[in-house]
């Protein structure tokens, strides 16, 4: 009897045993999440939809916080955005001529744009001084070296970015700008409602940017006068990202404010800003381009325009074209060296993360301005 109870006593420890080292295993693997690997495939493409990847890109920049009693500090500010792409233009292109869509096809779309970097930086430093006094505007990185006149519109635009309820990326491709802006706002400005609409000729790009709001939880819904139709929400959502077809040099689908329906919304103010990157490339176009911007901007209002552009010019002569056709209908405008990206946007510090996409075409680490356009109201 005590022979056959040792057995069981010790059958029912070598049971404990296992149990406590099955326990240990698995809480052990439990607390050691995953890692995500980046870009993580989402579709292999088809007839219908290109080859579509899941990215993560950290948008980081840094701040000069001083204060009266302390050293100044170098602070870094980052937002990391998931983004939905083709995985380069290579394949993108490989897709357009695979499904015979070659004629008038352009995957410049798909690709992250570091102009587009250059402009998300600038507006996330920008909303970053929300709430706090005109003065500290002037602690951005490049204005305080500007002459009167650019420092004076480059800090009324920064202020702007702060307080405008209604944000249009104006040829948004993959809508890196407008996405980052949109994640910033929610916790940089979250008393204000905003909508942000992506304006792209591309109906592939518009598919990639709404996806992209999914999946950082941003809320969708159609351009529409209905205040209802929000998708996924049953209240007034702080941040709502809507979509269009838009081609200004098309007489069909050349959008304008009225388009929008931004006037039968409950916002708080009816301004509107526009952001664009790496959208001049024809100064025979300029003339269009200008009056876009004019009609895009709230007819009573006015507003500001904010483009990032090479600073090597992909065509020679755009700026100065714009800048003359902007001035011709009563725009104002200024040109504005941006800094030049080092790691991610933050100059010299470990713990900066430079991206890919910093570096240009050429293969050089990309140089960019800003060009600032206001028009005052009618």
């Amino acid at each position: 009897m005590i022979s056959r109870a040792n057995k069981m006593v010790s059958s029912l420890l070598a049971i404990l045993l296992l149990t406590a080292t099955f326990i240990v295993a698995t809480t052990a693997f439990s607390i050691q999440p995953v890692a995500t690997s980046y870009p993580r495939p989402l579709h292999p493409g088809g007839f219908s939809l290109p080859p579509m990847v899941e990215d993560l890109i950290p948008i980081a920049t840094s701040k000069i916080i001083t204060d009266c009693d302390s050293q100044p500090e170098d602070v870094t500010l980052q937002k990391d955005l998931l983004l939905v792409r083709p995985p380069d233009m290579e394949s993108l292109w490989e897709w357009y001529a695979y499904t015979k869509r070659q004629t008038d096809s352009d995957p410049s779309w798909g690709r992250i744009w570091p102009t587009a970097l250059s402009l998300a930086r600038f507006t996330l430093q920008s909303l970053h001084l929300s709430g706090q006094e005109e003065s500290k505007i002037s602690d951005l990185d490049f204005i305080s070296k500007l002459n009167e006149q650019e420092r004076s519109l480059a800090k009324h635009a920064s202020k702007a970015l702060q307080t405008t309820s209604h944000i249009i990326e104006l040829g948004c491709g993959l809508g890196l700008a407008g996405l980052s802006f949109a994640l910033s706002a929610a916790t940089e400005s979250p008393n204000i409602k905003r909508t942000i609409t992506f304006l792209e000729r591309e109906p592939y790009a518009l598919h990639c940017v709404m996806a992209s709001a999914a999946i950082n939880k941003l809320t969708t819904a159609p351009i529409s006068s209905d205040k209802e139709e929000v998708v996924g929400s049953s209240t007034p959502p702080l941040i709502t990202v809507r979509s269009s077809i838009d081609d200004w040099t098309s007489a069909d689908q050349n959008i304008s404010y009225k388009d929008l329906q931004l006037d039968s919304l409950d916002y708080d103010n009816k301004q509107t800003l526009i952001l664009a990157s790496d959208i001049l490339y024809e100064p025979s176009s300029m003339d269009s381009l200008a009056t876009k911007l004019r009609k895009l901007l709230h007819p009573n209002d006015g507003g500001y325009v904010l483009i990032t552009d090479p600073e090597k010019e992909r065509t020679s002569g755009c700026r100065r074209a714009l800048v003359k056709s902007v001035k011709e209908i009563g725009g104002q405008v200024a040109i504005l060296p941006m800094p030049q990206p080092t790691n991610n946007g933050i100059a010299m510090t470990n713990r900066a993360m430079m991206v890919e996409s910093d570096v240009d075409i050429d293969g050089n680490l990309a140089k960019t301005v800003l060009i600032v356009v206001h028009f005052n109201g009618a």
